[in-house]
């Protein structure tokens, strides 16, 4: 082999050698480097986790504080100047948070509102015709508000109105099952009496659908002390009992879904057609009024006529609780009257509907949503919950401007009119139907974020059970004696599953808040989270001050969570489930946990049926082709996400296949003719209950056809009905599994 051994040969040695000794140091150095690097900080996962991370250390419980405090200081009744205000206000804002678009969507709705001039109330009456004794015009006002103007007095809004005068019938809850104690077994008739009911365990609206069926002419409803007053707790303002004077607002609708009274199916624009205002769909035909408990002691307090049929009918007042008709001798020739002057009229109220788009798939939407309008200052009941929004908003936006962009659009609502019936949201869905089928991956509730401070609350679709479940792993509990563990751990602890081993309890939705037209219509997978109280304790209704005026920023900040720590974890926990939907390459939905609900909801209204061995043999009733769907529905389940786990993530097309069978899987629940007499509740799995619109009922069209069944006057035709509801049933599972086959 010919060599040079000339000077150049000698620059070429020179220059390996330079460049040998600098790739050496460069190894060292890396060497030094990579063994110096700490080793107890986790290494970058992916950028959609950096960003995560990012994204839910933004948020902070100081911010929370200051939104709910700007958010509580005025009354916001949707269809009032205030409210226009702060959806003008929270447009600006989010505006400056970096949101995209934040356009304000109105619609002109029906809403109720007491007479200025003529208030609301309820008198004892003589033999002379004399007014003995009036309820109050309005509550007593929380310290450092006693100047505030506008707070509308309680009043049960969509109230007819009338002055109804007869014997008063003492109701218990007004439940389907008091009804039947006292027609049944008791043999009360209500017809023609005005019927007192105390609030608790089903929704308002509900008792006095049962007491117009029952042929009352008149409701008052009122707050007793054993389901609005904890134990060993004072009345605001010294603890955060409900006072004798407060009093709980509410609408008495039996909207079913529809939203608009006057716009059923349609939305509320200046175009559409207006059914009468007398034949809105949901309008109760009685007065209804409500009361505290100082007032309802005095009405209470001489009854007549029957005792109470059980203990359980006795609440915490010093009275008889005598169901009556009217009231005791001495005192028989006095009646009760009502005085309601509430008037309906077509209100135009405001959406704030921001967005940010996706990058990846903007045909794609995940919604927050929570409503902010209040019944006056609203501490609770939204702003809690709009706080929060707002806080996840501005994290949002913060991560938006520094150039992240979410791979599905984000839609975030500031719903008005939900308090009316759920308007803002419903009118915004009917009038985005099309679209948001065709495109709506999840929504997110966002009403209130505490109830109490006890553990989390989640209630959601099946679809969503894992998604939940790995998210509150990653979250710190907030919750005193789990320091350093997480938010799973607390919650499972506190409220394990009863039918689910080793996980933590997640309820079915029900209704009586905005998810309702997403989930029970649409059928849009849903999910709400936020903090609450310990249920097996913890016996009264809701929190003690719900719907009343002394429901404020200071009842909030004094005793329900001072840190606002509990705000942050539902701030992270709603704000992490959005983040997740919107971001994730394949969808975080796993379709063998509705394959498990849906085979334990089978069981539970099989078992049910068997309370009528006799009449299920004479009329052949069978529960075999609805359990053989669940069987198939199970098996494609697990086919399905057997193929998931092949899946190659950077095949577009087979990630966008996959992802739209799960998207349209809640939507495969969706029977186009609704449920029996309730044409907008959709789902076949889940509807609120007909007996509690607060309440989730699975397989409602076969519970519904079987409830009372033994009381129906034509059985054959009774049971007719239950096998259509059970075929219908059974023909929704197999056409939902048909669409996780493999395409």
């Amino acid at each position: 082999m010919w060599r040079s051994t000339g000077p150049r040969a000698a620059s070429g040695r020179f220059w390996a050698i330079v460049l040998g000794a600098a790739a050496g140091l460069f190894l060292l150095g890396f060497l030094i480097g990579w063994f110096a690097k700490p080793t107890d900080k986790k290494t970058s996962v992916s950028p959609h986790e950096d960003m995560k991370a990012a994204f839910m250390a933004e948020m902070k419980a100081e911010n929370i504080k200051q939104f709910l405090y700007n958010f509580t200081q005025l009354p916001h009744l949707a269809g009032t100047k205030e409210n226009l205000h702060l959806a003008q206000q929270v447009q600006a804002e989010w505006k400056e948070f970096g949101l995209d678009s934040v356009q304000l969507v109105h619609y002109d709705v029906l809403l109720s509102y007491p007479d200025d001039t003529k208030p609301n109330y309820i008198s004892i009456i003589d033999e002379h015709g004399n007014e003995i004794f009036n309820t109050s015009l309005s509550e007593p006002p929380p310290p450092g508000y006693e100047a505030v103007r506008d707070v509308v007095p309680p009043y049960s809004a969509f109230s007819a109105q009338g002055m109804p005068e007869g014997e008063l019938v003492y109701v218990n809850y007004g439940r389907t099952e008091d009804f039947f104690k006292l027609e049944r077994e008791m043999g009360i008739n209500c017809t023609g009496k005005i019927v007192i009911a105390r609030y608790g365990k089903i929704f308002r609206g509900n008792k006095v659908k049962n007491a117009e069926l029952a042929g009352a002419k008149g409701v008052i409803l009122y707050s007793d002390p054993a389901d609005y007053c904890a134990p060993g707790t004072d009345p605001y303002p010294n603890g955060w009992n409900l006072p004798g004077g407060g009093a709980q607002r509410g609408n008495v609708l039996n909207l079913n879904g529809a939203g608009d009274p006057l716009t059923p199916g349609y939305p509320a624009k200046e175009y559409t057609y207006r059914l009468d205002k007398a034949s809105g769909v949901g309008l109760p035909k009685i007065p209804v009024h409500p009361i505290g408990y100082h007032d309802a002691e005095s009405l209470l307090r001489n009854m007549g006529g029957y005792a109470p049929p059980h203990s359980s009918w006795k609440g915490n007042l010093n009275v008889s609780y005598n169901v009556g008709p009217g009231f005791t001798t001495n005192y028989s020739t006095r009646s009760v009257k009502m005085h309601i002057h509430s008037h309906n009229e077509i209100t135009r109220i405001y959406n704030v509907i921001g967005t940010i788009r996706g990058t990846v798939e903007p045909d794609r939407y995940v919604i927050l949503g929570g409503h902010r309008d209040s019944w006056v200052f609203g501490g609770i009941d939204p702003q809690s919950g709009a706080a929060v929004v707002h806080e996840i908003v501005r994290s949002f936006g913060k991560l938006r401007r520094k150039g992240w962009r979410p791979r599905r659009t984000v839609i975030f609502a500031s719903w008005d009119a939900e308090e009316f019936g759920l308007l803002g949201s419903t009118e915004w869905a009917e009038e985005n139907a099309k679209v948001l089928q065709a495109r709506g991956v999840a929504y997110i509730n966002a009403d209130s974020s505490i109830e109490g401070n006890y553990t989390l609350r989640v209630d959601c679709t099946p679809l969503m059970y894992r998604l939940v479940y790995s998210l509150t792993k990653e979250i710190p509990s907030p919750d005193e004696g789990f320091e350093g563990k997480s938010l799973y751990e607390s919650w499972y602890k506190k409220n394990p599953s009863r039918e689910y081993k080793e996980v933590p309890r997640i309820n079915k939705l029900g209704s009586g808040n905005d998810f309702e037209v997403f989930f029970q219509r649409l059928g849009i997978a849903s999910g709400r989270a936020r903090y609450s109280k310990n249920w097996n304790v913890e016996k009264y209704s809701s929190y003690p001050v719900y719907h009343s005026v002394y429901e404020t920023y200071e009842i909030v900040e004094r005793f329900y969570d001072p840190t606002f720590k509990n705000h942050l974890t539902v701030a992270q926990v709603r704000g992490g489930l959005v983040f997740e939907l919107a971001n994730s390459v394949v969808l975080p939905f796993d379709c063998r946990d509705y394959a498990s609900a849906v085979s334990n909801y089978a069981h539970i209204v099989y078992n049910l049926s068997r309370n009528h061995e006799e009449e299920l043999a004479t009329y052949n009733v069978s529960f075999d082709a609805l359990f053989s769907a669940v069987k198939n529905f199970t098996e494609v389940a697990a086919s399905f996400h057997e193929r998931l786990q092949q899946i190659d993530i950077n095949n577009l097309i087979a990630v966008r296949s996959l992802n739209d069978q799960l998207m349209f899987l809640e939507r495969a629940f969706i029977d186009p003719l609704g449920l029996p007499g309730r044409p907008f509740y959709r789902h076949v799995i889940f509807a609120p209950s007909s007996h509690n619109k607060y309440a989730g009922e699975s397989f409602p069209g076969i519970y519904d056809a079987m409830f009372d069944i033994k009381n129906k006057a034509d059985q054959h035709e009774a049971w007719e009905e239950v096998k259509r509801q059970i075929s219908i049933a059974a023909f929704t599972v197999q056409a939902a599994a048909g669409t996780l086959k493999e395409v």
